[in-house]
């Protein structure tokens, strides 16, 4: 454990979750009676129950009953350390909260090593800034798998720059056992090794990685128990329940979506695709600012997988899914940085990210 790393990411964390608590005190004691909200009411403290909303009632049903049809596009890892947490805190919300906010500290830190080694603290500590503060980031707070899809990646990341294969590996399975875009893992280590070996494939050190992409039999072991279907995370989200999500050509949905706006008026769809659209900007900056091969394909790739798909001809998730994309955020703070535009980025992505925040309190619809 280094202890300044823990310190600078601990620093910036608190701060960020003292100002989510600001938030959702403005919003539901100020602000409530002018934006009527919509919560579960799941728990009696007013803190966590206003940060269930959508898909954390999905993972915490999975959590205490397991899975059925409809429950199968909700990958294992997350359910699984929420049920396990259980017996420690008695209440499966508690669970949740303390599983994806030990996380997101977790993925701080190490995306704070990673990038404090080959660009600096200041860099590292702007990258956490950044990663806490973006617009979208509310859903590290909440039970969604982000932040736990994140605390793998980026530790496999650091391990694997370690060649610390066997670890690398094994937390790169828990990461496509978080969700899909762990796979992209075996694609990206597999160039880290590529180049570690003077451009030439070693297959005895390689064939490890295959373990990655190989622990999705688990999941499908578990959903044919209990589904009687070894694909239904496939098969369910290609079902009327979720909308017949199916993948198509990289970007089709999202120009559907902005025509919807056009001609509907309909803002959601203005901001998810503004969100996409506008992240691709930061993966043209990753390539000038992010020297490492094996980042940048974890980043195409993780962009391509949900920017391909489509929900009824409409995408769904953008601002969510690129979350976890963390080289943008490499990139962005290497470009802030040289062209001195931290203060003006930080003053508009706090006020977007209090804008969002306050949306989610409230339980309108963000991703």
């Amino acid at each position: 454990m280094n202890g300044e790393a823990f310190k600078r990411t601990a620093s910036i964390y608190i701060l960020n979750k003292i100002y989510l608590v600001f938030l959702i005190w403005l919003t539901r004691d100020i602000l409530g009676s002018l934006l009527p909200a919509s919560l579960e009411d799941r728990h009696p403290n007013v803190l966590l129950n206003s940060m269930i909303h959508w898909d954390a009632g999905w993972f915490l049903r999975i959590a205490a009953q397991g899975y059925d049809f409809n429950h199968a596009p909700f990958f294992p890892v997350l359910p699984f350390l929420i049920r396990a947490f259980t017996y420690l805190t008695g209440n499966e919300v508690v669970a949740g909260f303390l599983v994806t906010n030990v996380a997101l500290f977790i993925a701080c830190y190490f995306l704070f090593r990673l990038v404090d080694e080959r660009y600096g603290k200041e860099t590292a500590g702007l990258t956490v800034f950044i990663l806490l503060f973006f617009p979208t980031a509310v859903f590290f707070n909440s039970i969604y798998s982000e932040s736990v899809l994140l605390a793998f990646v980026l530790s496999a990341f650091y391990f694997a720059r370690q060649s610390r294969w066997a670890l690398a590996v094994f937390l790169g399975a828990c990461a496509a056992l978080t969700r899909n875009t762990g796979v992209v893992l075996f694609f990206a280590f597999l160039y880290m090794q590529y180049k570690e070996n003077g451009n030439r494939f070693n297959l005895k050190k390689s064939w490890p990685l295959l373990f990655i992409p190989a622990s999705l039999s688990i999941f499908m072991a578990l959903l044919w128990s209990q589904t009687g279907d070894p694909l239904a995370f496939a098969h369910s989200l290609n079902s009327e329940y979720w909308g017949y999500r199916h993948f198509k050509y990289p970007g089709a949905g999202q120009f559907l979506c902005l025509s919807l706006f056009i001609e509907n008026s309909d803002f959601y769809c203005l901001f998810e695709s503004g969100m996409a659209f506008l992240f691709i900007l930061v993966i043209f900056l990753s390539f000038k600012y992010v020297k490492d091969g094996a980042l940048l394909i974890y980043l195409v790739l993780g962009f391509l997988i949900p920017f391909s798909s489509v929900v009824d001809n409409l995408p769904l998730g953008m601002p969510r899914y690129i979350l976890v994309l963390f080289p943008g955020y490499i990139a962005l703070a290497r470009w802030l940085s040289k062209n001195g535009l931290v203060p003006i980025y930080s003053i508009i992505t706090v006020m977007v990210y209090s804008v969002i925040c306050v949306i989610f309190v409230i339980g309108r619809w963000i991703s």
